[in-house]
């Protein structure tokens, strides 16, 4: 009898053990297709006059495709860059998390860059050198989101107008992935940065930036001082248009109309930049032109198979 028991113990457990295999097996993934096309209009360089300039046609248009791939639990993220010619490898860019403490999470990039978001008390987020205030319903919501289910993509979101230091590093996730737009109840409301001087090892920009909202929530400004400025222009049933101005290493500064479609979620931008060394204003139009997104119950092998599930041309 005893033997009978310890036997249907063993069964039991063996059993439990490999429902926890299955289980850790069979975790879902979201993979999402991303293409954007980008077109350069050529620039003009400026003489000492400001009627005197050389105009210099562009190279016209480029489309980049970005391949994303996503567990459900968002703690691990993989960007793909695909190359024109197929036959070469894409370039990758992978995400991952690393929680410090109850109110502290790292997050990690094959760059070799580190983001660390902490929930400070009075409603304040400090991602790395920085300092955001945002209203209760967004400390709450960003809390549960980047805290506690470590997604790196509302981290990015809730960071999109790329106005601190991490914003190359977060470049690849910048994108519409999932179909996302603002929610009216959520606001930052203002924000101190620490901009580095890439001019001097150890010393800082400091700005002080503050947001303001109309009555139904919608993004009105954002005073930067001169580091940056975004200003909403117009409003109709198809997009949302604001004006931005952005300073880019003390050395140029871009200048940009965003077109927020208001079905798609897409950004347009039209805009320029100019550049002080040589005086030059290069003008340039991108946009995101696709988004396909597939759900797996099953890791892939590898970025062809990837390709295939997505069908992707």
């Amino acid at each position: 009898m005893r033997k009978t028991i310890s036997i249907l113990s063993v069964s039991c457990l063996l059993l439990f053990f490999c429902s926890l295999k299955t289980k850790k097996n069979d975790a879902t993934y979201t993979l999402a297709f991303v293409k954007e096309v980008y077109i350069d209009k050529g620039n003009y360089t400026y003489n000492d006059a400001a009627t005197d300039s050389i105009f210099t046609k562009g190279d016209g248009e480029r489309t980049e495709n970005f391949i994303g791939v996503f567990l459900e639990k968002q703690d691990t993220v993989t960007v793909f860059k695909l190359n024109q010619d197929s036959d070469e490898n894409p370039e990758k860019f992978s995400f991952w998390s690393k929680k410090k403490s109850n109110q502290s999470i790292t997050f990690y990039c094959s760059t070799g860059d580190a983001i660390k978001v902490t929930f400070s008390n009075q409603n304040n987020i400090l991602v790395n050198n920085d300092t955001y205030q945002v209203n209760k319903e967004y400390y709450g919501f960003l809390k549960q989101k980047i805290l506690v289910e470590k997604s790196i993509l509302d981290l990015t979101f809730f960071l999109k107008d790329g106005y601190g230091d991490y914003e190359q590093s977060l470049e690849p996730l910048n994108k519409n992935w999932r179909n996302q737009k603002e929610d009216p109840r959520f606001k930052i409301l203002k924000a101190k940065i620490k901009n580095k001087n890439y001019q001097t090892d150890d010393q800082f920009f400091n700005y002080n930036f503050t947001y303001k909202y109309d009555k139904n929530g919608t993004l009105k400004n954002i005073s930067g001082e001169n580091s940056f400025n975004k200003n909403l222009v117009k409003e109709d049933p198809k997009y949302i248009v604001y004006a931005v101005n952005r300073s880019v290493n003390e050395r140029a500064l871009d200048n940009e109309y965003v077109y927020q479609n208001k079905k798609t979620f897409f950004d347009s931008i039209v805009g320029n930049r100019v550049l002080y060394s040589n005086a030059t204003a290069y003008y340039y139009t991108k946009y995101q032109s696709e988004l396909k997104i597939k759900v797996v119950n099953s890791k892939p092998k590898n970025i062809q198979e990837i390709i295939a599930i997505l069908d992707v041309k």
